[in-house]
């Protein structure tokens, strides 16, 4: 009895204290990409061209990332693993500009609401790109999860087509592409050398297009710029340590708070009430997700 009360009874506290854990960061996460998207938001409306944000988010990341760098040189990002990187890269940079586009379309709670569908998207995307089996119960979540979007979308003869609802679930289609690259990332890499290829990349795409492109941006612009590409480093470096910690989808659930906490911003900051439909759509993709993630658990 003792033996077993030693050895068994820590393993599933570790591994449940490591799970909350893992929870505390995604949240922390996604009140950063709320942050984030507003003050992005806020800059692009004053004017600030839309490629000098994510070219300042990579040089501000770099920057931050200058003490990691000096202690262990140019050789930390070292890696055997550059095509998952350039993957990361590419669906990051997507679903970035795609995002950037949504908020700037959609209010801010809509945007938020139709792009968190990204853990729905995970089930078609696992079929097409690592040909994993879909169960009918499965396609039957991410169906009603769907229509949670659907819901939120409102479509009709000329809203459902509209720019603003196509670029909004395009970003969610991106965004799912970067919690898959996360996670095969996060077997060998580290937090910060992925974060600090991501921020490469961003400076080597934008840099000549912002110069091309280039406004003398207001103080207030630059401000809001400065502010949002901090939290987009903070939100990347919780990302990465989140799903360390626990399961994606244990996570996936929990960045649907950033659908309230966008809805009270959105208010607070730019008047935006939130539309009765954002609880109805939202409910339904919470349960369609939190469905996936136990079934999942359970099939694991």
């Amino acid at each position: 009895m003792g033996e077993q009360g030693g050895t068994e009874a820590p393993l599933p506290t570790s591994q449940a204290r490591s799970t909350l854990i893992g929870i505390g960061w995604m949240l922390a996460a996604g009140l950063c990409a709320a942050l984030l998207n507003t003050c992005f938001r806020a800059a692009m409306r004053d004017g600030l061209p839309i490629a000098l944000v994510p070219f300042v988010r990579g040089v501000i990341t770099m920057v931050i990332l200058a003490p990691w760098l000096m202690r262990f040189g140019f050789s930390a990002m070292a890696t055997r693993r550059p095509g998952a990187h350039a993957f990361r890269c590419a669906a990051g940079t997507m679903s970035f500009m795609l995002s950037l586009l949504a908020i700037s379309m959609l209010p801010l709670a809509n945007a938020m609401a139709i792009m968190q569908a990204r853990p729905l998207w995970a089930l078609p995307l696992a079929f097409l790109l690592l040909h994993e089996k879909i169960r009918r119960d499965r396609a039957l979540a991410a169906g009603i999860g769907f229509l949670g979007v659907l819901i939120i979308a409102q479509p009709d003869a000329h809203s459902f087509l509209s720019p603003g609802v196509l670029v909004a679930m395009a970003a969610g289609i991106a965004g799912a592409l970067v919690l898959i690259a996360f996670k095969k990332l996060s077997t060998t890499e580290p937090p910060a050398r992925t974060v600090a290829w991501y921020a490469v990349s961003s400076i080597v795409v934008w840099g000549p297009i912002s110069a091309w492109f280039w406004q003398t941006p207001t103080l207030f612009a630059i401000a809001m710029l400065l502010i949002g590409a901090a939290l987009a480093v903070m939100s990347d470096f919780f990302s990465s340590w989140a799903v360390k910690r626990a399961e994606v989808g244990i996570l996936a659930p929990i960045e649907y708070a950033q659908i309230p906490a966008s809805a009270a911003i959105g208010f607070l900051a730019f008047g935006e009430m939130p539309p009765w439909v954002l609880i109805p759509g939202t409910m339904l993709m919470i349960g369609a997700t939190i469905y996936l993630a136990r079934r999942s658990s359970r099939a694991s």
